[in-house]
Parts: C-alpha cells; sequence; structure tokens
C-alpha cells in the first residue's frame, strides 16, 4: 500500500510504497506562500494517481495552516484544473469565486480571456483596461495582452475572477 507522507525537513511530500520512495512532490515555503516545485514519480509507478495524491496532500496542508499556493511545476495548474474546489488558495486569488472559460489550446491570451468571459465587450476595451494596469493575473498586474494564461492561472478584473480550463 502506497502512503504520502510529509517531510518537512527536506521540504517535500512523498509517496512510499514499503520503505521505498516512488514519487515526490518538492516545496519551498515563502512566507505565506507554498510554492509547489517539482511533482516526480518513478516510472513504473505511473498512471496510478500518485502525482494527484500528492498535490492532494500539498494543498490539504496549504489550507489547514492558511498558506497560499504558488503552482511552479506545471503538473500543479493541471491538476487545479480538474479540481476548481482549490483554486482559493491560488496565489493572487482574492477567495471569490472563480468563473471559468473553456479553451482548446494550452494558454489564451489575456486579452481574449476577458473578451470570453464576458468581462470586457471587445478587443478594444480589453487592450485598455490591460494597459491601465487594472488587471491582475495570479496576484500580479499584467499590462500586456498577449500575455498567455494557462489552465490553473486566476485573472481578476473589477471585482471578478476567471481561469481558463481544458475543453473536453
Amino acid at each position: 500500500m502506497t502512503r504520502i507522507v510529509h517531510l518537512a525537513d527536506q521540504s517535500r511530500w512523498e509517496a512510499q510504497e514499503g520503505d521505498r520512495s516512488i514519487g515526490y512532490l518538492s516545496y519551498e515555503l515563502d512566507g505565506g506562500v507554498l510554492d509547489l516545485q517539482h511533482t516526480v514519480v518513478d516510472p513504473a509507478a505511473r498512471g496510478q494517481g500518485l502525482g494527484g495524491r500528492l498535490v492532494e496532500e500539498a494543498l490539504q496542508y496549504a489550507r489547514a495552516e492558511d498558506l497560499l499556493v504558488r503552482p511552479t511545476c506545471p503538473f500543479v495548474p493541471d491538476y487545479l484544473e480538474r479540481h476548481p474546489e482549490h483554486a482559493d488558495l491560488v496565489e493572487g486569488s482574492t477567495g471569490a469565486e472563480v468563473m471559468t472559460v473553456a479553451i482548446r489550446d494550452q494558454s489564451i491570451r489575456l486579452g481574449q480571456l476577458l473578451k470570453l468571459a464576458g468581462l470586457v465587450p471587445d478587443g478594444a476595451m480589453a487592450r485598455m483596461v490591460i494597459e491601465n494596469g487594472e488587471v491582475m493575473v495570479d496576484g500580479e498586474v499584467s499590462m500586456r495582452r498577449g500575455t498567455q494564461v494557462r489552465p490553473g492561472q486566476v485573472v481578476s478584473y473589477a471585482g471578478e475572477q476567471v481561469s481558463p480550463v481544458h475543453e473536453g
């Protein structure tokens, strides 16, 4: 039976089978932010949901310790996309409900996301609010409408929050 263990002294959660490590999720604690940096699963143990179990443990820990999460590891935004109940933990989120917009590609341009979400009526308005510094991506002002936004990232504008999710 595989168990997930938090090894705080090593800054990681580890998947263990018996006394053998078969995967881990490393992190760095930066003030009140848990930066989830790297998920690794032994090739022989892949396809069993271990990566997801590691991320879930980290998210539960962040919630219990009142921490925000920075999804640096590319696996984490994909997990968050499938588990939007954790969107409030993402750094830059205000805790408000996050609207989702389905996309086909791996990312979407910021201006396009604002239009698809119905937060602005057209590209001209998207350009204006972005260039005026009114739009934030994961808690940081973004002033380029071409900024690529990926699933798991949260865009804030005019008191609303939106995050892209993959169709399917």
